[in-house]
């Protein structure tokens, strides 16, 4: 689980499936318009949407978009089950609906639903009836019910399936019924927690009980997942049509009423970035999706042609400096704290990285939903006080520690920090130390991040040796135990992109005792506490205080030192689309390439 999780995306690691994307689509009928994959996946080339829009003489939309692989499987259920990669969930997240889908802000907000409902309790049980909103069809024609809900739920549980499925429907639920056709409750075994509701089945796709029935019967999961001849429909914006190694092409599912979208939307894939790129500046494609953005150098090439507009938005992930919490000194707190307190976050931004934004906390500003600008300003001023008063601060902690030097640090005259001779720790000079960090392309500043954090623990008398590799031997080394459960680091410089916003669940992943990419050895018994009145919550004010109680303790105990949020650069051909809602967190790669928002340019 752990190497799986983090070589995801490479050079960043990504927390949570993205499954929770929640627009979503397959099936068919016999509508020419609903994916028709045969098993060599030939499909129809005219879609009944593409011969309306003719025969209304309406020049249709294509919006082409550039990625880099395709899908590996075009059954959903596999995709949402054991291949939840980030190209399936691009092209496949938009073909199947959920009750509710995410805004740009992380707020819920009605897809199927027609309103949010409350949990009641008649006793010892808790329920919620939805309404469904009876516009919705399926892309063969056929309405969406609550009897697809209950068929999805169903399935799941009798075949026991996992990955985004059980967390979807988690134990907790004891039972769904349609109670009409588009009527649904949903029956709770104890009073459901904000995690169970809305967010886990209200975000669950549905899928379609008239294609997939006769497929479940004696199936179990394998066989489910295996099943990629079946000929699927959209119920979400999209319809998957056709699928081939170089093209994949989606067309307007004209049962989805809530937005219009493009009437065709084309995945041209690439074998590399570069090649996207290429094809971008000679306008063959809109934009690219990419869940790391493009690099600097791309950027720059592409930003010479007038035509290529450029954005750059604030992403939902950190770079931090983990510290291996199992060996000296990185165990003391004291040691931590002198690094946080002198380490220039702000400085090294500006140096280094300057379209980055240095970071004390977890919760990206540009998430309303959670940022706490009044409680993330008090975390970080003990940190922005002058460089005298953070040593001063500092070389407390220390020499209460055992530190001594025979010349301590100090402020020269220059206003710079003069080093310590000398260095001993209750009377032994310390090893030497390393910090293992990749030169990831896709974040060329990381080695010099090391160099200068290594700087900065050499003013304080330790001999620091960045050492620069490649990511995997980085992940390695700060992930995998030996035979006797030790880690052979000491500290280690990456990044996490941290999942949906709508609802964090990082905090337990990464730094609950039993946290599955715990690797720093963090323990905390007031952070426990924290994390089960978050998980614990039944509101969103309720859960968003606990979540700073937790970002309090964690800025305290310092197992990472959070350095900087990461951004994301995207370019689009501005003389062929427009998009109209502001990129915001995550940039396109947050919202599907933008498909609910896009247009033909005015001037395309």
């Amino acid at each position: 689980m752990r190497d799986k999780t983090i070589r995801a995306t490479g050079a960043t690691v990504v927390l949570l499936g993205i499954a929770v994307a929640a627009l979503m689509q397959m099936d068919r009928g016999g509508d020419p318009s609903a994916i028709s994959l045969t098993a060599d996946g030939s499909t129809p080339t005219t879609t009944a949407l593409e011969a309306s829009t003719l025969t209304l003489g309406v020049e249709p939309f294509t919006y082409s978009l550039g990625v880099l692989a395709g899908v590996s499987t075009t059954n959903f259920w596999a995709f949402y089950g054991d291949q939840p990669s980030v190209w399936n969930s691009y092209i496949l997240g938009p073909t199947k609906p959920a009750l509710f889908t995410l805004d740009r802000s992380g707020d819920l907000q009605s897809e199927l639903a027609v309103e949010q409902a409350t949990p009641i309790s008649d006793g010892d049980d808790w329920s919620v009836v939805v309404t469904l909103d009876n516009r919705f069809a399926w892309s063969d024609g056929q309405p969406v019910t609550a009897q697809d809900f209950v068929f999805t739920f169903e399935t799941v549980r009798s075949l026991g399936l996992g990955g985004s499925w059980s967390d979807a429907f988690p134990e907790t639920i004891q039972s769904v019924h349609a109670q009409s056709e588009h009527q649904l409750r949903i029956e709770f075994a104890q009073r459901p927690n904000l995690a169970l509701w809305p967010h886990g089945p209200g975000l669950a796709p549905l899928m379609p009980a008239h294609i997939w029935e006769r497929h479940v019967v004696n199936s179990n999961e394998a066989t489910l997942y295996g099943l990629n001849d079946v000929t699927d429909v959209g119920g979400g914006p999209l319809a998957l049509q056709d699928v081939t190694d170089d093209l994949i092409v989606s067309v307007a599912n004209t049962g989805y009423p809530l937005k219009s979208v493009p009437d065709k939307v084309e995945y041209h894939v690439f074998a590399d970035e570069s090649a996207a790129a290429d094809a971008l500046a000679a306008g063959a494609i809109d934009t690219i999706l990419s869940p790391n953005g493009l690099t600097s150098v791309q950027v720059e090439s592409l930003s010479s042609h007038p035509e290529v507009a450029v954005e750059t938005n604030p992403a939902n992930g950190v770079r931090y400096l983990g510290f291996n919490l199992n060996r000296a000194p990185m165990s003391e707190i004291a040691f931590r704290d002198a690094l946080a307190l002198l380490v220039d976050r702000e400085g090294l931004v500006e140096r280094i990285d300057p379209v980055g934004k240095s970071t004390y906390v977890f919760v990206s500003g540009a998430n309303a939903r959670w940022f706490d600008a009044e409680a993330a300003d008090g975390l970080a001023t003990r940190f922005q006080t002058s460089l005298d008063t953070r040593l001063e601060s500092a070389l407390i902690g220390l020499r209460s520690g055992g530190y001594t030097w025979v010349t301590e640090p100090l402020v020269g005259s220059d206003g710079l920090l003069a080093p310590g001779v000398g260095l001993q720790i209750d009377g032994i000079e310390p090893a030497p130390l390393t910090i293992l960090t990749t030169g990831d392309v896709h974040d060329l500043w990381r080695p010099q991040y090391a160099e200068e954090i290594a700087e900065t623990l050499g003013l304080l008398g330790f001999d620091v040796r960045p050492v620069e590799t490649d990511f995997d031997t980085v992940v390695d080394l700060a992930f995998t135990a030996d035979a006797e459960n030790a880690l052979h680091y000491d500290m280690y410089l990456l990044g996490w992109t941290l999942g949906s916003p709508a609802l964090p669940s990082y905090y337990r992943t990464l730094f609950a005792a039993d946290g599955e990419q715990n690797n720093t050895g963090y323990n905390s018994e007031m952070f426990a506490t924290q994390l089960t009145e978050y998980e614990s919550s039944f509101d969103i004010a309720q859960a968003r205080k606990a979540l700073w109680h937790m970002e309090a303790t964690l800025a305290a105990d310092l197992p990472y030192l959070l350095l900087y949020s990461s951004s994301i650069t995207e370019v689009y051909r501005a003389d062929q689309v427009a998009y109209n809602e502001e990129f915001g967190l995550g940039g396109l790669q947050a919202r599907l390439g933008g498909i609910l928002d896009v247009s033909p340019a005015l001037n395309g």
